[in-house]
């Protein structure tokens, strides 16, 4: 009984599972575009502005400073964060307040640096689990169709070899697809994630360098 359901299931064939594998190309490639624009948006100028911080700092114009910092977060949308013009902000805004702790400027610090880490984070698990998946989803079309291919078969047993053989060819296709998919998600995936981890290394170098300069 229970069989017979799951049958009747499984011969409705891997049609839908292309249309299933097609909208996740689909939301996989805005995901991607979505991704590299925020990634462009936020490190936009973000080389000069760690430059102009850098030597401010050096020679001890913290009101020059601040203001370069103030002016790139109000420069910057709030979809777009850096890594790094508000954690200076906030410590720049401690010093004035007297408590230069090298600890609690850290702790200040890495509250900033966390928070906007959370929007570069985002839709990157997503692109991970389509990436992950979409082979599976394409392999589980491909069992679908060979069984609707062998249960066709079974009723036109005068089609021989060549029906099989028609239908299994055309139930692979899911599992191409699916690995089409697949592909561009998981480069994507490690692109960015790698651009992650190399922006929030250089935003730990800057703050390690505010920090040490403020507590000389």
């Amino acid at each position: 009984m229970l069989s017979n359901i799951f049958l009747g299931m499984s011969l409705v064939g891997a049609e839908w599972v292309l249309y299933l594998l097609m909208l996740l190309s689909i939301f996989s490639v805005a995901l991607m575009f979505e991704r590299a624009t925020f990634y462009r948006q936020a490190t936009q100028g973000l080389s000069e502005f760690r430059q102009k911080v850098r030597a401010a700092a050096s020679v001890g114009d913290w009101a020059q400073a601040q203001k370069l910092a103030q002016y790139r977060v109000e420069q910057q949308t709030r979809k777009s964060p850096d890594l790094e013009s508000e954690m200076t902000v906030a410590l720049l805004s401690h010093r004035e307040g007297g408590r230069t702790s090298p600890d609690v400027l850290t702790e200040v610090a890495q509250d900033g640096v966390m928070r906007a880490k959370i929007q570069w984070d985002r839709n990157l698990s997503t692109l991970a689990t389509i990436g992950n998946n979409a082979p599976f989803v394409g392999l589980f079309g491909t069992v679908l169709g060979i069984i609707k291919a062998f249960h066709d078969l079974s009723q036109q047993a005068t089609n021989g070899a060549q029906g099989v053989t028609a239908g299994v060819s055309e139930a692979l296709v899911a599992t191409a697809v699916g690995i089409l998919v697949a592909i561009p998600a998981v480069v994507a995936f490690n692109m960015y994630q790698r651009k992650t981890k190399s922006a929030l290394a250089e935003a730990e170098a800057f703050k390690s360098f505010l920090i040490g300069q403020m507590a000389r």
